[in-house]
């Protein structure tokens, strides 16, 4: 095997490794910034940076009044906080996806029960959370909160 195919092979499983769920995790940081309504950049004491998607939570696109809307509120519930993130998921550019607890409270929940997000089934997730998920998304629709406001 020639280098050229060797080092391909090495990405290739490394990418293979990183898109598959891993054990649960879990890291801690300060948010530094809200990327939309579902993904933040938090830092790290170590100076290090780590963008987060929020599992299971499904927003408008940013460029809507519904996502924008989604975006204020994640910025106000977390922006400057510390949160702990638990995850099993990294995407290929090592962007973790998981829940966002402040104070232990599941923040991706805060943002489908205040009906500006839609649960989402995804790897990753577990069936208990998911199903917590679209009872607080069926709350919210029957509050007509958020999203389901007409």
């Amino acid at each position: 095997m020639t280098k050229k195919r060797i080092k391909a092979l090495i990405l290739s499983v490394l990418l293979l490794m990183l898109s598959h769920p891993v054990q649960s995790a879990t890291l801690d940081g300060r948010v530094f910034a809200v990327q939309s309504g579902n993904q933040i950049t938090i830092s790290m004491e170590s100076g290090k940076f780590r963008n987060v998607i929020l599992m299971g939570v499904a927003v408008p696109d940013t460029g809507s009044s519904a996502g924008r809307n989604a975006k204020r509120q994640l910025h106000s519930l977390l922006a400057g906080q510390v949160v702990t993130i638990e995850y099993r998921t990294l995407t290929p550019r090592g962007v973790i996806i998981g829940t966002v607890y402040r104070g232990g409270a599941d923040m991706n929940l805060r943002l489908i029960q205040s009906g500006l997000a839609r649960a989402k089934s995804e790897r990753g997730l577990d069936r208990e959370m998911l199903d917590r998920y679209r009872t607080a998304e069926q709350q919210a629709r029957q509050r007509r909160l958020g999203l389901w406001q007409h």
